[in-house]
């Protein structure tokens, strides 16, 4: 990911306001019960953003690090979990150190790749700096699902006061695979307001199944969500895969 986008960076320390540590905590316990089903130990959380998953892997005793392509991101990271456990570093530039036993990437960090060829690249990097036996875990849009409706979030101000933070988005899909994001950030009492697009890539579970089988992971499975149940008609994603032997 080399594009700049205000939301990550100008108002990063703004992110936990709109998305709460809590507000994905169904997916993280997924995510860390498919890592002890692993035997992981060492995990890599890709795009780890202000660090909410690495603090709970720690907690859950695993050797957790994160990496993030917004330096303003990894320095809210920084305050949460302190030094040496996240690390300024795009997912394209993955790679180095000891062998990692888990690789995850939420929050459609993996939908953030240029192109195909760029997604494959990715996993190829991911693939190299996993031990046998390690697993992958990627939650990804799913365009073919989605029907560009408008969603709010309302969360309390930073001082409490009830739903003086407001958060639109909007899923726009552009073809099987692509899709516009769309999002808008208030913060009402601090005169604060933000709108931007992102360009969704990759927006297709099947289609980054597919390419990780390529590449070499094995045992490619989809779910609709943390609940493991089919894809149906999810349109946020899981691909998980194990890196087996050397391909």
């Amino acid at each position: 990911m080399t594009q700049a986008f205000r939301l990550f960076g100008d108002f990063a320390h703004r992110y936990d306001l709109h998305t709460p540590p809590d507000h994905y905590r169904d997916d993280h316990a997924f995510v860390l019960d498919e890592f002890r089903a692993a035997g992981a130990r060492r995990i890599l959380d890709v795009g780890c953003g202000t660090g909410v998953f690495v603090e709970k892997a720690l907690t859950a005793g695993l050797d957790a690090h994160g990496i993030d392509a917004a330096p303003a991101m990894v320095a809210q990271a920084e305050r949460r979990l302190g030094p040496g456990r996240a690390a300024v570093q795009a997912m394209e530039e993955i790679g180095g150190g000891p062998a990692l036993d888990g690789i995850c990437a939420l929050s459609w960090v993996i939908n953030y790749a240029a192109n195909a060829d760029a997604a494959i690249a990715i996993l190829r990097r991911m693939y190299g700096v996993m031990a046998p036996g390690g697993r992958l875990l990627l939650q990804c849009a799913h365009a073919p699902n989605m029907r560009a409706a408008v969603f709010e979030d309302r969360e309390p101000g930073a001082d409490g006061t009830p739903d003086d933070v407001v958060f639109l988005f909007q899923f726009v899909p552009l073809g099987p695979d692509q899709v516009k994001a769309r999002y808008v950030y208030a913060g009402k009492s601090a005169g604060e307001l933000l709108w931007e697009e992102h360009a969704l890539n990759i927006a297709n579970a099947e289609l980054l199944a597919r390419l990780a089988g390529r590449v070499g992971f094995s045992g490619v499975r989809i779910y609709g969500s943390w609940r493991r149940d089919p894809l149906g008609g999810s349109v946020s994603a899981w691909v998980v895969a194990d890196r087996g032997a050397a391909a």
